[in-house]
Order: structure tokens, then C-alpha cells, then sequence
């Protein structure tokens, strides 16, 4: 696989324009910017790094493919018509050739590369074009961009091309794969980094104060990170001791109306949102609501039974709509499609302190079921403590309140793979081999030494 050099970054994959100027993605585009004046102002480095942020608003990726397919494996959504590229998620029976881990792999490994440019280029800028503070900035942000991505990556396919350096045009990348534990040593290592160089009192204003990665970003990325890792190390103490600072530090706070997160942008509950507006519009927003142009549906009724009656989740999440459709309604602002993304935000992080803590002590202790009970208040019920009479019960019960909560934000079915439930829950799903999509045969018939996932 080739990589193409930052400023052919948007014409690769596509072109957004904005309007205000109180957007924080209201910058030169990078097109316009020629290579030699690259990196030689501040102004020019942060264009590089709007390109990097622009370059995972694509429909290939948390435009839509990074959250949508993941949801098909999670059986809860279904195509309009049915192809079978997307069903096949949905049956566990994913193809080499399947376009859509091909289209991934490519989009995310765009969006490293230029984290990675930002990285090498940043720390060589002088005094007289950057201050250190916004070089510390700039090079934090793209760690914690980097880490995003290679997150994203090492859950749905496992043994990755682990690229930490610019690749330039016409340069091959190093395609050798490393193993997962090394993959999630460099995202911790990126998310410590970014944590150290991001101030903890926010420098952005905005939009931008939830659009951009910040230092509580990097520590709620990392929290999620450590509790993926802890599947393989047992350790889950870091997960809930980050979780713990993230929640305790009063910067973010849950909102009292659940739908309020969708129905405004950038709510008290974000702790990262990837920014669309009328003009940058999102894809999946597009084609995701009961109209004409409809491509993306909840998949049946059946979702609804996920929920109690009077959970206020459930008549927002799922919504039933012409033709005995049913919708996700987590896209509401669709004409046009100015709809965030939510990648992180903080019922997730009470739902990760709640298991590493019940973990780490070894019971249903309060401080764990606190935190569960925080996401279920909000949603207008509880559980008592005394339910949950296991350990093993608790856990499956935090996991599934977590599929309530994050319905249709593309975390499920990593979720249940991680703990193995997956093969509980879905009776297609016949071998723990299939939690990871297979690497795509275009990227190993490059003859770049990549080997295939077992059962591929």
C-alpha cells in the first residue's frame, strides 16, 4: 500500500468547504498550500492539521464506514437493498474482497499518515514560526489522532502495518504486521504523549473545545484503550483509575434529556466529537433518516426489546417510520446533514469505570455499581445492587447497558468481542477467529508480505 503525501490528502478522498468563520474547521484548505510552504508558520501546520482532522469526516471513515459497519456485525442495522458486501457483516461471513474493510483500512492509514507528517514536521519548526506551546499543541493532537485510528484498526483486524513515520509520495510503506500487543503499546504510548503535551484547561473556544483532542480526551481514550488491553493482560487497574480522573474532574456532566446529545452538537456530555456542519455535511447523517434517499436502517422492531418501558432511551434511539421501517435516530439533523459524531463521551466512561472497578475489586463493590447506576438514572430507572448476586453477572449487565446506551456509535460489537460474549450473542458466529474482519486480499496481492487473518 502507498500512502500519498498530506496535500493530495483531500483530492484522494474528497473536498469540503465551510462557511462561518467561528468554525474551527474554517481554515485554507490543504490543496492550496504548496508543499514548499509547508510547516514554515503556524498557520500553516494547523491547515495540516485541519487536513488531518477533514480526512476522517469521509464516508470511509467515521463519516460512516468506521461506525456503520461495525453496527451490521452487531446485527443492528440492515441495507435498503440488502447487498450483500454489507449483509455479509451481519451473517459473520465477510469476504477478502469485501469493499468496505478495503475502503477502511485505506481511509484510516490516510489519516495516520498525516498524523505521522504532523509529528516529524512540527518539532522542526523554529522559534520564529511556532511558539513551543503550540507546537506542543499541534504534535498532541496528532497522537491523539494517530491512537484514534490505530485503535480502530488493531480491533477490527488484529495484526496491523504499524507506521509511526511520514510516508511520502512515491515511497513505499513498510508493510511488515506487528501483533496486537505492540500496536496497543503505541497507542498508550501516543495517548501518554498527547496527555503530557495537551493542556488540561482546554485552549480552544467553540466548537473546537469538543472538535479538537484535548488532554481529557487522550485520558478517556486511554481508559477504553487499557480496558481492550486488559483482555490479553488481565490488568484493568489503569482503565479504572483513568476513568476515575476523567469522571471526577468535572469538565463534562450528563445531560438530563438523553436526546439532547444528537439534538445539540457538542453537548456537556462530548468529550470528543468530530465536527460536520451544513456545508461539511455527514454522510451517514445523509442517508441514515426516513426519506427518499434512505440507505441505512435499524434492523427491526426487535431492537426496541433491548429496552424497558420508560427507558427514555428507547423511543429516541429507535424510531419506527413509514413502510414499518424502523430508523436510528441518533441522526436527527439530516437536511441537511450538519450531524456530529460522538466518538467519545462520558456514559461511556462511567460504563468502563464500572466494569474495571468491579474487576479490580473482585465483587459488585458500590463505587462499581455507582457508576452503572449513573448511565441508568439518566435513562429513567435502576437496578438494585442485590440483582446483580456475580461478578460474571454484573459484567454481562454492564455490557449490555452499553449496548443501550451506545446503540448504533459503532461500539458494540467490539464490546462483545472483547469479553467473548459475541458468541453468546450471535448465533451466526460460530468462531472467536471471525471477531476480526479479514485483511483486505487488494492490500496483500501488493505482495508487501502481509499475511491473512486465520479462517480467510
Amino acid at each position: 500500500m502507498r500512502q500519498n503525501i498530506i496535500y493530495l490528502l483531500l483530492l484522494a478522498s474528497f473536498t469540503f468547504t465551510t462557511t462561518s468563520c467561528d468554525k474551527f474547521l474554517d481554515r485554507d484548505p490543504l490543496g492550496q498550500i504548496g508543499q514548499d510552504e509547508y510547516f514554515n508558520s503556524e498557520t500553516n501546520a494547523n491547515s495540516a492539521l485541519m487536513g488531518m482532522y477533514r480526512s476522517m469526516m469521509n464516508s470511509y471513515s467515521y463519516g460512516q464506514s468506521t461506525i456503520i459497519v461495525p453496527e451490521f456485525s452487531a446485527r443492528h442495522v440492515r441495507h435498503a437493498a440488502e447487498y450483500p458486501e454489507y449483509e455479509n457483516f451481519a451473517t459473520h461471513q465477510v469476504q477478502t474482497i469485501n469493499p468496505w474493510t478495503a475502503n477502511m483500512w485505506k481511509a484510516l492509514y490516510t489519516t495516520i499518515n498525516a498524523a505521522n507528517q504532523i509529528i516529524d514536521e512540527v518539532p522542526k519548526m523554529t522559534a520564529s514560526m511556532i511558539t513551543d506551546q503550540k507546537k506542543n499543541i499541534f504534535i498532541g493532537e496528532a497522537k491523539f489522532i494517530r491512537a484514534f485510528n490505530y485503535f480502530f484498526l488493531v480491533r477490527a483486524f488484529g495484526r496491523i502495518p504499524l507506521k509511526v513515520t511520514y510516508t511520502q509520495e512515491n515511497s513505499e510503506l513498510d508493510t511488515k504486521q506487528s501483533e496486537k500487543e505492540e500496536v496497543y503499546a503505541q497507542i498508550i504510548s501516543d495517548l501518554n504523549d498527547a496527555i503530557n503535551l495537551l493542556p488540561a484547561e482546554n485552549t480552544y473556544t467553540g466548537d473546537a473545545n469538543r472538535g479538537r483532542a484535548s488532554h481529557w480526551a487522550a485520558k478517556a481514550l486511554l481508559a477504553k484503550v487499557y480496558l481492550y488491553q486488559a483482555a490479553f493482560t488481565n490488568d484493568y487497574k489503569n482503565a479504572a483509575s483513568l476513568s476515575e480522573e476523567v469522571l471526577s474532574s468535572g469538565k463534562y456532566n450528563l445531560p438530563t434529556a438523553y436526546p439532547s446529545i444528537w439534538t445539540t452538537q457538542n453537548s456537556s456530555e462530548a468529550i470528543f466529537e468530530i465536527q460536520f456542519d451544513d456545508q461539511a455535511t455527514n454522510p451517514l447523517a445523509a442517508v441514515s433518516n426516513d426519506n427518499a434517499t434512505v440507505l441505512f436502517l435499524a434492523k427491526d422492531s426487535t431492537l426496541l426489546d433491548l429496552y424497558r418501558e420508560g427507558d427514555q432511551r428507547k423511543t429516541f434511539t429507535v424510531k419506527k417510520g413509514s413502510k414499518n421501517n424502523y430508523f436510528m435516530g441518533k441522526f436527527p439533523n439530516f437536511s441537511p446533514a450538519s450531524q456530529n459524531v460522538t466518538a467519545i463521551r462520558l456514559a461511556e466512561i462511567y460504563l468502563i469505570h464500572a466494569e474495571a472497578k468491579a474487576r479490580i475489586d473482585n465483587g459488585v463493590t458500590q463505587a462499581a455499581y455507582n457508576a452503572l447506576k449513573k448511565v441508568q438514572e439518566r435513562a429513567g430507572y435502576t437496578t438494585p445492587i442485590n440483582d446483580y448476586n456475580s461478578l460474571e453477572v454484573f459484567i454481562k449487565a454492564v455490557q449490555e447497558e452499553k449496548e443501550r446506551e451506545l446503540l448504533f456509535e459503532g461500539e458494540t460489537w467490539f464490546d462483545y468481542c472483547r469479553t467473548k460474549l459475541a458468541l453468546a450473542k450471535y448465533s451466526s458466529l460460530k468462531d472467536e477467529k471471525y471477531f476480526l474482519y479479514p485483511i483486505p486480499a487488494a492490500e496483500i496481492g501488493l505482495g508487501n508480505n502481509l499475511t491473512q487473518n486465520p479462517g480467510y
